[in-house]
Formats: C-alpha cells, structure tokens, sequence
C-alpha cells in the first residue's frame, strides 16, 4: 500500500509545502522507515522531501532517525510560524521561507579530513592564505559534505614556550572567530572544537590580510574583487559589501 492522499496532503500542509531537510519547495511525501522494512502508511512515518534529500538520504537506514527529529523539528517551527500568522498584520515577517542551504551535504557519512602543517618559516599571512584556500577548494570540491580541520605548528614558539603571537592569533582569533563556521570539527594543538551549528557553505573565495584598516586597503580589496579583508592588528574580520 501507499500513503492516501489525506495523509499527503496533511504531511504536505505541516511542513507548508516545504522539505522538511533543506525547506526548499515542491516535494513528495516519503516513508521514513520504507515499506520493505515494516514501516506503515501514518503520517508518523511521512517526511516531505524533495528529490535532492530523498535521493541522498533516503534510502540509507543509518539517517532515519534524524530524518524523523528533523522533520519533527521542521513541523513545529510551522506550526509556530502559523500563529504568528494568525496573530500578527505583518505578513512580510512571517511569509518567507528560506531554503537551507547548509543542510544540503552534512548528513553524508563520510566527511572531508583537510591537514595543515605550519612550517617554521611560514609567516602569518602565508598560513591564512594556505588554511584559507584548502577549506575552500574542500568546499567547492565536496560541496556540503563535513569538513575537519587537523592542524600542526613547527616551531614558532615564544622564549617561555608557549605559541608565537603569530600562531596565537592563527589559532585563537582566525580559526575559532573566522573559518571555524565553514568546518564541523577543528583540531589544533590550542584546543579541538566540534561546531554545534551546521557548518556554513559561504566561504568567500578571496581573502585579503591586512594589518592595518584604511581606505587605502579597502580601495585595494575592492579593486581586487576580494569578499572581505582580515584585519590582522585587531584580530577581526570585515565583510565587503
């Protein structure tokens, strides 16, 4: 048998006609736990997905359970969105649905290992541009697939031991406050962090480092057709519009 056509229906109007994955439209109700496995024609056992997230988890019996939280997840911020509807005269808040892009890729059960080793003489900049570069062509190469970042430092230490300002900054201010979103997980000899949120899909493709912020620099960013320059002195990250 099959779903009927209320159960569908009713799957497809939880989920407002959206993917309850990657919240992009146009989707067919689907078995989470399939037919030939027992699973039953209830609406506990619908997902609505589209083609791409049916295609990619939908016949692996390892993801139906986050399938199901997801889903579950996904028909409670609808309902939610529902009585703010219902509640409030500004549509405009309420109506968008955004697709998801960072979903799309992260439930594959194999992620991407990117291994970095910081050689004595490689200077700040040149270890940004290296990291920068290889989390980007992981992201282009394996789209959306889960990125760990394994990093090593020779040398670069300080006269009490510890790192070099350089590799202080690379490690505390870099990686954690900026390419840490773009990874799942990051290793380096400071700490190991796996990032709570689903890793970011927009790493921009050009990064200018600059130790100090002027016109001069944004003119020279801008020229270049760079996304946003690090400031190194100030340890932070400007996005250009």
């Amino acid at each position: 048998m099959a779903f009927s056509g209320k159960t569908k229906l009713l799957a497809k109007i939880k989920s407002a006609f959206r993917c309850c994955i990657c919240h992009d439209p146009f989707v067919e109700v689907h078995h989470i736990v399939p037919q030939a496995y027992g699973g039953d024609d209830t609406l506990d056992n619908a997902a609505p997905l589209c083609s791409s997230c049916h295609d990619l988890y939908g016949g692996n019996p390892e993801k139906q359970k986050i399938i199901r939280q997801m889903r579950d997840y996904w028909w409670q911020t609808m309902e939610e969105r529902q009585r703010n509807l219902t509640n409030s005269t500004d549509l405009d808040e309420f109506t968008r649905i955004a697709g998801e892009e960072n979903f799309k890729g992260p439930l594959h059960s194999q992620g991407i290992a990117i291994y970095h080793l910081v050689l004595q003489d490689d200077s700040f900049e040149v270890s940004v541009n290296h990291l920068h570069q290889q989390v980007l062509y992981a992201q282009q190469t394996f789209p959306g697939r889960k990125r760990l970042l394994y990093l090593d430092i020779d040398g670069h230490r300080s006269s009490d031991g510890g790192f070099d300002h350089d590799m202080f900054e690379l490690q505390r201010h870099f990686l954690l406050g900026f390419l840490c979103p773009f990874l799942s997980e990051l290793y380096m000899p400071l700490i190991s962090v796996k990032t709570r949120k689903l890793q970011r899909n927009d790493n921009p493709e050009k990064l200018e480092v600059c130790t100090e912020l002027n016109t001069e620099a944004l003119n020279k960013a801008i020229d270049e057709g760079y996304s946003g320059i690090w400031v190194s002195d100030k340890d932070k990250w400007l996005e250009i519009e």
